[in-house]
């Protein structure tokens, strides 16, 4: 098989192209600025801004999986709010675009999305089929899955996932929450009681891989762990397995709120989220329980 990923340089992109080389398929990344990488990949060179691509880097190819897309993790300006959203939908129009130009024989179109479709709960499980929510995070995932849908008209099978906290020694939560953690100053943040629906970054790239192996799936799964955590305990857990004590007290809402504008509702917002789908499907985790996880990534 032969997959192309926009965003493959990203954390989830580069592990979802190691898993694939290691099973024998044939891996190609789109780039703003192509070059060489450490995994030998080719890359083809595309600029959603404008609108261009190199049709070369569809040659052959199967499968897409889309992890394109601007970090969430930069302060939520307005410019960069519009940032966000444009990133997600331009990319994925443009890959529609040129696949309907020059009918290219795609089979399977495997997009990235994100738990916080859902609405801000402490108390419901979602389900894929469960409604989404009203803040800014969901209006972002609402848009960016409905240009998904699109390739079903060119009789492309889709998927899209609905991925949760993603740990990582390399990036994303993990590292800005072992931080302080390690100088003696960490604490939950927020009530500590949001959901974070964890999953090891082996076993996000895994389920993506899983999809696009077996032609029979479709839909939207929730690329999340087999069981969610609250703030507080996935905080205590990395105390834990950090060997280091947790002093301080919950560091409040508003505080949060004043640090980090309209980005604190990615910290404080619950979305507790069912991997139910994806595991009667097959998907077997590498990573079962959470303390072992984050002894794989932190020690």
């Amino acid at each position: 098989m032969k997959v192309l990923i926009s965003g493959g340089s990203g954390l989830i992109g580069k592990e979802i192209s190691k898993q694939l080389i290691a099973k024998n398929h044939e891996v190609v990344w789109l780039s703003r600025h192509p070059g060489s990488n450490s995994l030998n990949i080719k890359e083809y060179h595309w600029d959603t801004d404008k609108g261009t691509m190199d049709k070369d880097a569809l040659e052959g190819v199967d499968t897409i999986i889309n992890m394109a897309g601007a970090p969430i993790s930069e302060r939520w300006t307005p410019a960069y709010k519009s940032e966000i959203i444009r990133s997600r939908v331009d990319s994925i129009r443009l890959l529609f675009t040129v696949i309907q130009k020059n009918k290219f024989p795609v089979k399977s179109f495997i997009s990235a999305s994100a738990v916080g479709y859902y609405p801000h709960d402490y108390h419901r499980e979602f389900t894929e089929d469960s409604p989404p929510g009203k803040d800014f995070l969901s209006l972002v995932c609402q848009k960016w899955e409905q240009e998904v849908k699109h390739f079903k008209s060119l009789d492309i099978r889709t998927a899209r996932c609905r991925i949760g906290i993603v740990l990582s020694e390399l990036g994303g939560a993990l590292p800005e929450i072992a931080k302080p953690i390690k100088y003696g100053v960490g604490a939950p943040l927020g009530s500590g009681k949001q959901w974070m629906p964890w999953i090891h970054l082996k076993d996000v790239a895994g389920i993506f891989v899983f999809i696009a192996e077996n032609e029979n799936l479709s839909g939207v799964y929730n690329a999340v762990g087999p069981y969610n955590v609250t703030n507080a305990e996935l905080t205590k857990a990395t105390a834990f397995v950090l060997n280091k004590p947790l002093f301080l007290p919950k560091v409040p809402k508003f505080m949060l709120k004043l640090a980090l504008g309209d980005m604190h509702q990615m910290v404080v917002n619950s979305n507790k989220a069912s991997n139910k789908k994806i595991s009667d499907a097959g998907f077997q985790y590498q990573h079962n329980q959470l303390e072992s996880a984050l002894e794989d990534l932190l020690k």
